[in-house]
């Protein structure tokens, strides 16, 4: 093969050529070339692109230098070096050939005059200087040269220097902060307004990399930088588009940055906004810079009031600018609206504000412009105040939920404006509040709201508006309770049957997914109308078999299938056969990969197994392939250069979201990750629903799902996969798998699971990881961890409690800045939540842990008890919750060998007996508990000293309120096995009557069983301390046996035991004791009682 410059040069027009034939020929050529002769394809590149006449193949080689010279290398199996396959093409390049290379390019980065060439130029040297940096290699020369550049005279140079500092910040943020705010202050100043384009971009990506002292020390530089961007706008509004969206990258990364400059930037991007003489998407993207500040830092925002009192008018403004389009009113298929319009941008904007800024900053000014809209004449003002408001309702729900009669009062009139497109405006407003603010709506509004919208169901003349209000009925219902719904199913149900048989399919298939919603909510109540509608369903799903009604087709499955569920198997059983039938038929038939019944299928498929239950299991082997196949599909990616244009290479196709990182656009088709989602949710349920009856499957779908515990592109898919290893390892157990079967299953979950637990940082998926964890051991059963597994367990959870204390820490650092307000302390709140959720989780994988290995896990759990002792004296009450309940669960499972760990937590559980918190007592009444059952004599005497602190728990006067009748439960049943196990070391019988008197406990199933035993053994044995001197007790043990009953929190073994004691007792009585003792009976007890015949 010729190596010479001729050649490469013949081989890289042929590249270019459109004769698809000619042009593979020449890649594979080339890629030989490379694989062959590296240093001679690179090097003659680089020398092309600085020295061949033609500008164009200058360009291009440019390109193709940084294509070829920082991929990795494409290695031929033939030329056994297969092992530097991981290796860039430039990696093993010879030193002399890299210093070369960089010498050319420096060349032309100088001499270059061309500026469509000097900018590849410019992109090559970047993208070069960044593989270095990330190779951990310096390139000197370049940082000499481009500040050489910066002061040269011609300003070309100084614009290519401003480019590599833009793409490559790191080349400067080691240097000296004030000498790079001098020359970022140079070229803000620049005669050519190019350059300062250019340098706003730069003194941006600087800042965005830097270190704090870096950014600091450019700060003072954003005035001069937002001065320049009206004269930008004024040339060139791409230009300007860039500079807009640097911006935006800077208020992601450092939105305090335009703390000093809100009023003036704020004053030149609301001029910008106003301007409709500007292209709508350079105005869209100014609008974006100032709802990123809004969004990254809405506390600083909130302190601007100017801010939301300027933005929101003119955003109203926009979402009036509406034109009354005929084809709003004929169409026959519904789209989306245009995300570039104004009105589409505003109303999502007034979204973002306020879910950013919250209702006290958003709710005011946006009511204080809409009175003035509503009554407006021009119908498009109507209609933007009534889709403001449904578009507020998210982020202002507890301002508005605080006035909701007024909000519904304001809404719902206009469900009967005289022009339709405000009615259904108002239709969709009344939608968006019924999913915001249920269930209050649904309680407190339905009249109201369902009347409104059977009235619109009847708009025969404008079917939009009827679809529209049938489609506010499945916001109202799917929050709906069936007893707030069943009075309104004569009155919706033939309004619902009359657009189904009538008028455009958007209609009918509106229709029909609101029949399911309804059939939902109402559950057995929609029994009555079951024969009226699932007959109609199964003749559309057989009849209506075109390719223009596959979405109505796939609504009616869903909807047969959610009526099924809804009136349960009885009912559905006669049309069982033929549904399944046509969804067996359907699943064959369908071939092409947008044909919208194939995400219904699945949905149906599993609602019909949780119908029919067991009797599902023939149709399994039918359902089950296509959803393993939704379950193993895999995104698509695309990289793709940042001058690539995107439409160009992918057209219309949708589902396509795309990151800049690096020089490079990374993409992923994020539609399919849905349809992954959904179909591990299936498995979910079949496993679930199935039990044992799954248990062929587990190793097939176990291969799949284990894996997705690390699916990090779709939160939903993992949180699924979590679930479905418990179900699957529950299936075998059910259908008793041999032991070692399971263990081998478990050990390869447990290697997955582990190794996810120790570095993930999501703490709601953890929690969630938990959760599986414990729930799958406590199938699994003792002993069935390893030495090694119990090790990386505590390991895992050691780093996730330090991360915690990190995120605390964090949190504690947000409450002092300046800008914190109430708004942004929700956020830290829910941030809490959602910590102690995580916590929550761990404390019951460690209780599982001790329940299952007892004494064995000591040596681990030794690594975490620093931790666990500085959990005890957090001043956060869940966080010594935590702590004593991981404390109460070593005393438990592990038993007098827990007294070697006693100097830990003794005192600490002692003095939280008085904590302020509710919830501490209650652990720390718990955990006195268990030490008197399970600790031993060792105990005994802390046991003996707490009883004066369980009584005051017990005899508090709140002691039986909401807040504090767990602790005073679990207080009880301490006191009770305190006399239990270590009456001998005190005077029991007084403690036992006081004991009594505290009695019932009727909130805690844990604690009732010892508690009612042991008191059923005494009672039995006529101990004087429960029966009173001369059965003085009997009139408070007989209501309270009663009590307890009715509270339905005994065992199947504990309760006739009760009962029977209850019948004992009223039998050994004279009559007129019996009648007395019958009389303290309240009504509910007497009837409770002769119901279940206990008496």
């Amino acid at each position: 093969m010729s190596h010479t410059p001729e050649h490469l040069i013949n081989v890289l027009q042929h590249l270019q050529t459109a004769d698809n034939t000619v042009r593979s020929h020449a890649e594979d050529e080339l890629n030989t070339l490379v694989n062959h002769n590296p240093d001679f394809v690179i090097t003659t590149l680089a020398q092309l692109s600085v020295q061949h006449p033609d500008q164009q193949l200058r360009a291009y080689t440019a390109v193709l230098f940084r294509r070829i010279a920082l991929r990795n290398r494409k290695i031929d199996d033939s030329t056994q070096v297969a092992a530097d396959a991981d290796l860039s093409v430039w990696a093993v390049l010879s030193p002399s050939i890299q210093a070369g290379c960089k010498t050319l390019l420096l060349q032309s980065l100088s001499s270059e005059s061309v500026a469509v060439v000097r900018n590849k130029i410019c992109d090559t040297i970047s993208e070069l200087a960044k593989h270095l940096f990330t190779m951990q290699e310096s390139w000197p020369e370049l940082l000499g040269a481009v500040f050489e550049c910066t002061k040269s005279p011609s300003a070309d140079h100084r614009d290519s220097a401003l480019r590599i500092i833009s793409s490559v910040p790191s080349l400067i943020t080691e240097q000296d902060p004030s000498g790079v705010a001098h020359v970022f202050a140079a070229s803000l100043q620049d005669g050519v307004l190019n350059i300062r384009a250019s340098a706003l971009k730069a003194i941006v990506s600087y800042m965005v990399s830097a270190n704090k002292a870096g950014r600091s020390a450019v700060q003072p530089l954003i005035p001069q930088l937002l001065s320049t961007i009206p004269e930008i706008l004024n040339q060139d509004e791409v230009q300007a588009m860039d500079c807009f969206s640097c911006l935006i990258e800077l208020a992601e990364s450092y939105p305090k940055t335009f703390r000093s400059v809100m009023p003036q930037l704020v004053q030149l991007l609301v001029g910008i906004l106003k301007n409709k003489s500007i292209e709508a998407s350079t105005r869209h993207t100014a609008l974006e810079i100032l709802i990123t500040i809004g969004e990254y830092a809405p506390a600083m925002v909130r302190k601007f009031p100017e801010y939301a009192s300027t933005l929101i008018p003119i955003m109203l403004e926009w979402m009036a600018d509406l034109e009354d389009e005929p084809s709003w009113y004929t169409t026959d298929v519904l789209e989306d609206d245009d995300n570039e319009e104004d009105y589409v941008v505003g109303e999502q904007t007034m979204d973002r504000l306020a879910r950013n800024l919250g209702g006290a900053s958003v709710l005011p000014v946006t009511f204080n412009v809409l009175s003035a809209m509503l009554g407006a004449q021009e119908w498009q003002r109507r209609h933007a105040a009534l889709m403001a408001i449904s578009a507020i309702g998210e982020g202002c729900k507890k301002q508005m939920e605080a006035d909701l009669k007024r909000v519904v009062d304001l809404v719902v009139p206009y469900t009967r404006d005289p022009h339709p497109r405000v009615r259904y405006a108002a239709l969709n407003t009344i939608g968006q509040l019924s999913t915001d603010f249920a269930p209050l709506i649904q309680s407190d509004y339905h009249h109201v709201v369902l009347e409104s919208l059977a009235t619109c169901m009847d708009d025969a003349q404008y079917p939009r508006v009827q679809a529209h209000a049938a489609a506010a009925l499945v916001n109202f219902s799917e929050e709906a309770e069936k007893d707030v719904m069943a009075p309104y199913l004569d009155h919706l149900f033939p309004r619902l049957l009359t657009l189904l048989d009538k008028g455009k399919t958007y209609v009918q298939e509106q229709a029909i997914t609101s029949m399911a919603t309804v059939a939902e909510s109402a559950k057995d109540k929609f029994a009555a109308y079951y024969n009226s509608i699932m007959p109609l369903l199964l003749n559309v799903m057989k009849h209506a078999t075109t390719k223009e009604f596959r979405l109505l087709r796939g609504k009616a499955m869903e909807c047969a299938s959610l009526v099924a569920l809804a009136v349960g198997k009885d009912v559905f059983l006669p049309h069982a056969s033929e549904f399944i039938e046509i969804l067996r038929v359907t699943q064959q038939s369908i071939t092409d990969s947008d044909d919208p019944q194939a995400g219904y299928l699945p949905p149906a498929w599993a609602r019909v197994c949780k119908v029919l239950g067991q009797d599902f299991l023939p149709f399994l082997d039918i359902v089950m392939p296509p959803v393993l196949e939704g379950a193993k599909l895999k995104p698509d990616f695309a990289v793709l250069d940042v001058e690539d244009d995107i439409e160009e290479k992918f057209g219309d196709e949708e589902g396509w979201e795309f990151l800049q990182m690096e020089g490079q656009r990374v993409g992923i088709k994020t539609s399919v990750l849905d349809d992954k989602c959904t179909s591990v949710e299936m498995l979910v349920s079949y496993a679930a629903e199935l039990g044992a009856g799954f248990h062929t499957y587990v190793p097939q779908v176990m291969e799949i799902v284990l894996p997705l515990v690390t699916f990090y592109f779709h939160d939903g898919v993992r949180e699924a996969a979590a679930a479905c290893i418990t179900q699957l390892i529950l299936s075998w157990k059910k259908a008793n798998y041999p032991q070692d079967q399971i263990l081998a299953l478990w050990h390869k979950v447990l290697a997955k699971t582990l190794e996810t637990m120790k570095d993930e940082a999501d703490p709601v998926f953890l929690a969630n990881l938990y959760a599986s964890f414990y729930e799958s051991l406590e199938a699994v059963g003792p002993m069935s961890m390893t030495a090694d597994q119990l090790a990386l367990f505590i390991n895992g959870a050691q780093y996730q409690l330090l991360q915690y204390f990190e995120r605390n820490k964090e949190r504690a650092e947000r409450r002092k800045d300046a800008d914190h307000d109430e708004e942004d302390e929700e956020t830290l709140l829910e941030n809490e939540e959602d910590d102690d959720i995580l916590l929550s989780e761990l404390s019951r994988a460690i209780h599982e842990i001790f329940k299952q290995h007892g004494q064995a896990f000591l040596p681990y759990f030794e690594i975490i008890i620093p931790i666990v002792n500085n959990f005890l004296v957090n001043s956060d009450s869940s966080a010594r919750q935590w702590a004593i309940c991981v404390y109460d669960d070593l005393i438990e499972f592990t038993g007098p060998a827990s007294w070697v760990y006693h100097t830990h937590f003794l005192s600490a559980l002692s003095n939280a007996l008085g904590d302020k918190s509710s919830d501490v007592r209650q652990a720390a009444a718990y955990g006195v508990g268990v030490m008197a059952q399970f600790g031993g004599e060792s105990f005994a005497q802390t046991c003996c000293q707490a009883l004066n602190a369980l009584f005051g728990i017990v005899n508090a006067s709140d002691a039986r309120s909401e807040a504090n009748v767990v602790a005073t439960e679990n207080a009880i049943s301490a006191i009770g096995k305190i006399c239990h196990f270590h009456g001998q070391h005190f005077d029991v019988n007084t403690a036992l009557a006081h004991w009594f008197q505290a009695l019932p406990i009727v909130h805690d199933e844990d604690e009732a069983p010892h508690t009612y035993t042991y008191l059923l053994d005494l009672l039995e044995g006529n101990h004087p301390a429960i029966l009173g001197e001369g059965h003085a007790n009997l009139p408070k043990l007989v209501p309270m046996f009663a009590q307890v009953l009715m509270a339905g929190i005994l065992s199947a073994e504990l309760e006739p035991r009760m009962s029977n004691s209850i019948r004992v007792i009223l039998t050994q009585c004279d009559d007129a004791t019996k009648g007395a003792l019958w009389q303290s009976l309240t009504d509910a007890q007497r009837q409770f009682l002769q119901q279940k015949g206990f008496v």
